[in-house]
């Protein structure tokens, strides 16, 4: 639970932030309160530890991006297969917008503790979301014949992280909308029986 003064730990927080940019995974607890303007104890008793800060910055990058409001517009679409298009859609913004503090804590995920955990968390919780669409899909009956819930999910998972969206759009050249066009097909072309897709496909 967040503890201490709230405007003082979202200071810490989007220091560490903008810090984590500009030196990646070199940035210490030291830099960080100097720059917000507070003591080390003072981040210590906001966040514990250096794991714990960075995993409260992860989560703090998602809220200042709108994340409720993402998760609400993907989740709440009327069916599985809309909410597929969704998450893709929204991944092909959303990661552009983070790109940096992925690469960073990808780099850092073999040889620093702190950031490491931010990455696997923040993969944790990825992978639970596109399990909740997979199983939608499968529960109103449009996933293909011979792919899993676990199956579908892992596929969403693997096409849609940050490093596929890197490669496509900045060494290939898409745009994020053909990311987006793309990906979706694949991925419709991949999981959903024929009605299905051929329903996808009539409305794209």
């Amino acid at each position: 639970m967040p503890y201490g003064d709230p405007e003082t730990r979202r200071r810490i927080l989007d220091t560490a932030w903008a810090l984590l940019e500009e030196q990646g995974t070199g940035v210490r607890i030291a830099d960080i309160a100097a720059k917000a303007g507070v003591s080390r104890q003072a981040v210590y008793l906001h966040f514990g530890d250096r794991t714990s800060l960075f995993v409260a910055l992860g989560d703090h990058v998602d809220v200042s991006f709108g994340r409720d409001r993402l998760r609400a517009h993907v989740f709440g679409a009327p069916t599985g297969v809309e909410s597929l298009r969704r998450w893709v859609q929204t991944m092909s913004w959303y990661t552009a917008k983070i790109d940096t503090v992925s690469r960073i804590l990808e780099l850092a995920a073999e040889s620093d503790e702190a950031l490491a955990a931010v990455w696997k968390d923040r993969m944790t919780g990825r992978r639970g979301h596109v399990r909740r669409i997979a199983e939608r899909i499968a529960a109103e009956g449009q996933l293909a014949d011979g792919w899993t819930v676990e199956a579908a999910a892992d596929l969403i998972f693997a096409v849609t992280l940050p490093g596929p969206w890197r490669v496509l759009t900045s060494v290939v050249g898409w745009s994020n909308e053909r990311y987006a066009d793309e990906i979706t097909g694949l991925l419709e072309l991949s999981l959903l029986d024929t009605p299905a897709r051929s329903a996808a496909a009539e409305r794209t």
